[in-house]
């Protein structure tokens, strides 16, 4: 939106309206799936975590969060467990959850966001042009590929079927 912004009055320009609806219809998916990936790959690190921070100030419990909740690459436990309660901050608590409806709803609903992009995209004359990119690139590719000299097909890989399989 930013780097290729519209002219507006001298010294001013707005962003660029294409990729602001773009951004429009992506951001409501973006944050969930981002939050998403975030669980799927932390796993339990997330609920693997002392109960409060008084536990790091009795000598008898430290130690063993000392050794068994320390992260990897030599980042000791209180580290490994400030980074895990911030990110369940930001994504499990009550204010996570809401912030993730914010998220998805800011723009408005899931269905109007996308209707009323087409919408503007059709008065703009922009559903045209990109249906005629989508024309474009089906009238340069084939069954063997790209028909056009500047893009690439995988030539290089010589697949040979033998009994009906793929054998390179």
């Amino acid at each position: 939106m930013a780097r290729t912004p519209i002219p507006w009055t001298p010294g001013y320009a707005l962003p660029n309206l294409d990729y602001g609806l773009a951004y429009r219809v992506m951001s409501s998916m973006a944050y969930p799936r981002l939050k998403e990936i975030i669980e799927n790959v932390l796993a339990s690190a997330l609920i693997y975590l002392p109960s409060h921070a008084v536990d790091f100030k009795v000598p008898e419990v430290r130690k063993y969060l000392d050794q068994f909740v320390r992260g990897s690459n030599g980042y000791c436990a209180l580290d490994r467990v400030k980074l895990m309660k911030l990110l369940w901050d930001a994504m499990g608590t009550e204010f996570g959850g809401r912030h993730e409806l914010y998220e998805r709803n800011y723009f408005g609903n899931h269905e109007s966001i996308r209707f009323e992009v087409l919408m503007v995209a059709d008065m703009l004359g922009q559903s045209a042009k990109y249906k005629g990119f989508a024309e474009q690139c089906m009238a340069e590719y084939d069954l063997d590929g790209w028909t056009v000299p500047d893009l690439i097909n995988p030539d290089d890989i010589n697949i040979v079927m033998k009994n009906g399989a793929p054998k390179r």
